[in-house]
């Protein structure tokens, strides 16, 4: 890691030649190489803060979030150069390319979530598995007269809304997407971006309650769609038809509060925007501590799922959810604890918070493993539902952060040469550290691999993917759609 000092004072903040203000390439470069630490780490049986867990707050978790932010800063400083000359259609046209680029992207990288094994599959009903055995019987026969098979089409259709609902929602499509749904929003000014991003995390939030905890978690009794009880009726699971498939890192509706993140870095913008340095810190903490405590003022509702102490107890309102392929078989969150979902994820019964003293309203600090006698809901820091407490909280450390890089390189005038590599060439690093990844590293890496060995594979694996994007920065290289 080297460092680079700028030629700063402490008025104003670090430029580059180019205009770039460099604490945001710093926080950017951050963000990257932690993406690139915990997307090796989680392979491996370390400490759950390097995985991402499902249902709590893990440093794993935090990393997304940041980059969404960092994201919406720079999306406000170029959707303000490209609109000043008027040209609005030619500049929300590049942004769709590059929303369609950034999906291509990321299914050429990490596919369309299943193959088909067999030409046979296009013989059978996916609803059903029944096989059109005459039409497949003349197909295998040679005959001339065999035509399209009978359910080519819903094959097709069912993969395609299955992408939609749950296979598409990898980082830059997720990217690519939200900031194609921010950018009617990215040229407002300060406070009418602030009210939308509120809007956003409520629609999400009453999204949740209609239908999308239940659409999302695929709640299904034995396979079929039923009547299941306490309001557990996935209704747009059966008008979707895609079974019991779960999402994740938010699903369709994730979208939402994804941008309240890509909106929260939008505002960071104008926070830094023509201020001094000192300014910069004392805005970018106040909001910082504004988020923080919002992010986690909601997440301690999920107190009100804690399990009575005694399984037989009369106080129960907090009743799970009713399929055992979700709650049992397949409910375990990856730090090794049992996963039951509540039936009632956003609204919870208010009875459970009688009777309880002040202090038990507390939520478990992040970082933290949730207690095991709390269902699954909505109010958890959790990044597979993307939800709202997880957004805003972890967008308040981003404040904060960046306040960090503030001071270290627009005051103190340091460049940590890692961050500025990653910083300025992010595409290029996230495409070339997936590579690396999956054709070398977790080939010679065992994942079962001692700690020592896969310590050690981390910092040459870091070091092999450093040395190709610094490659590139050296020789005025650098991917941006």
């Amino acid at each position: 890691m080297t460092t680079q000092q700028t030629t700063t004072g402490n008025a104003t903040p670090a430029l580059s030649p180019d205009g770039r203000i460099y604490s945001i390439d710093q926080f950017r470069g951050y963000t990257v190489l932690g993406m690139f630490v915990v997307n090796y780490l989680g392979h491996y049986r370390c400490h759950y803060n390097f995985h991402h867990n499902d249902y709590f707050l893990s440093y794993a978790d935090t990393i997304m979030p940041s980059f969404m932010f960092a994201v919406g800063i720079s999306f406000r400083l170029t959707i303000l150069k490209r609109l000043a000359g008027g040209a609005y259609l030619k500049t929300y046209w590049s942004y769709l390319k590059r929303c369609i680029a950034l999906c291509l992207i990321s299914m050429a990288m990490y596919g369309i979530g299943q193959d088909f094994d067999s030409y046979q599959e296009f013989f059978t009903d996916p609803t059903s598995d029944e096989i059109a055995q005459a039409e497949w019987d003349q197909f295998v026969a040679g005959d001339a007269e065999a035509t399209i098979p009978p359910h080519f089409k819903d094959q097709w259709w069912l993969l395609a809304k299955l992408i939609a609902k749950s296979y598409l929602w990898e980082t830059l499509a997720v990217i690519g997407i939200t900031q194609l749904f921010v950018l009617p929003f990215a040229n407002l000014r300060f406070w009418y971006r602030f009210v939308v991003l509120i809007v956003l995390g409520a629609a999400h939030v009453a999204l949740s309650e209609w239908f999308n905890w239940q659409f999302f978690y695929g709640y299904t009794i034995d396979g079929s769609y039923v009547d299941l009880p306490s309001g557990l009726n996935n209704w747009m699971g059966e008008i979707w038809g895609t079974g019991s498939n779960r999402s994740w890192d938010g699903g369709i509706c994730g979208i939402l509060t994804w941008s309240v993140a890509m909106l929260a870095g939008t505002l960071c913008y104008d926070l830094m925007a023509g201020n001094s340095s000192s300014q910069t810190i004392k805005n970018l903490l106040r909001w910082g501590v504004l988020f923080l405590i919002a992010g986690y003022a909601m997440s301690c509702l999920s107190c009100l799922y804690d399990l009575p102490a005694d399984p037989d107890s009369t106080t129960q309102y907090v009743p799970a959810a009713a399929d055992k392929r979700i709650t049992n078989s397949r409910g375990k969150a990856k730090g090794g604890m049992r996963a039951q979902l509540a039936a009632s994820p956003v609204i919870p019964d208010w009875r459970a918070a009688q009777g309880r003293s002040f202090t038990s309203f507390f939520a478990e600090p992040p970082f933290v493993a949730r207690p095991e006698n709390r269902l699954v809901n909505y109010w958890m820091m959790q990044k597979r539902f993307a939800s709202l407490p997880y957004v805003v909280f972890v967008s308040g450390l981003a404040f904060v952060l960046l306040a960090l890089f503030v001071v270290i390189t627009d005051i103190g005038g340091i460049q940590i040469g890692v961050f500025r590599t990653f910083g300025m060439n992010p595409l290029a690093a996230y495409v070339l550290h997936k590579l690396v990844l999956m054709n070398v590293v977790f080939h010679v890496v065992p994942k079962n691999s001692a700690a020592w060995l896969y310590w050690s594979g981390l910092f040459v694996y870091l070091a092999v993917v450093y040395l190709l994007v610094r490659g590139l920065e050296k020789q005025g290289v650098y991917i941006r759609l």
